[in-house]
């Protein structure tokens, strides 16, 4: 079924639509929140947050993409839930790799957001998957080296470089003083 017709149902506060949006995007769901919390328990009462998210959200929300929607209210849940739950043992780690790229959460997040966006747009297609990845969806590099059919130490190094690469582009940008 597509998005348009799951979203009317939503708008319609149709039943059927928690099951349509389950079916279409519960593993897109799951898969992201098992990045980030370990007990599979937790992975199921998160989902059922997820979902219960996107039903009390959409109205009034009107998404223009309901994937990246559901997506982003998956890492979202699944964060807030890790902040209080023993978190899984290096979920810390994309997130200290990259916090020095970053300037301090106080910063203008939007702009941001926005060039952050910009530079991975300028970034060929395999390199930004593999940085999206890892610091959005939390993908431990070794799966990202199976997903991408190359060695860990090559995720690894591309990262690296990214990483430096967009904290020139941030300071080059006057977001951030470096």
């Amino acid at each position: 079924m597509e998005d348009s017709e799951i979203l009317g149902l939503l708008n319609r506060r149709d039943e059927r639509a928690a099951e349509l949006l389950f079916e279409k995007y519960g593993g897109l769901c799951r898969s992201i929140i098992s990045n980030v919390l370990e007990d599979p328990r937790d992975v199921e009462e998160c989902l059922n947050g997820v979902m219960f998210r996107l039903w009390s959200a959409i109205p009034p929300a009107q998404p223009g993409d309901l994937k990246a929607y559901a997506a982003k209210a998956a890492r979202n849940e699944a964060l807030m839930r890790a902040r209080t739950l023993k978190p899984k043992q290096g979920l810390e780690i994309p997130l200290s790799e990259i916090e020095s790229t970053l300037p301090a959460p106080e910063a203008d997040s939007l702009g941001t957001a926005e060039l952050i966006s910009r530079f991975l747009k300028k970034q060929p297609p395999y390199k930004r998957d593999m940085f999206i990845r890892r610091y959005w969806y939390f993908y431990p590099i070794k799966d990202i080296a199976g997903e991408f059919s190359v060695s860990e130490s090559k995720v690894t190094s591309l990262l690296f470089r990214m990483r430096d690469q967009l904290r020139t582009y941030l300071i080059k940008e006057g977001i951030f003083d470096g």
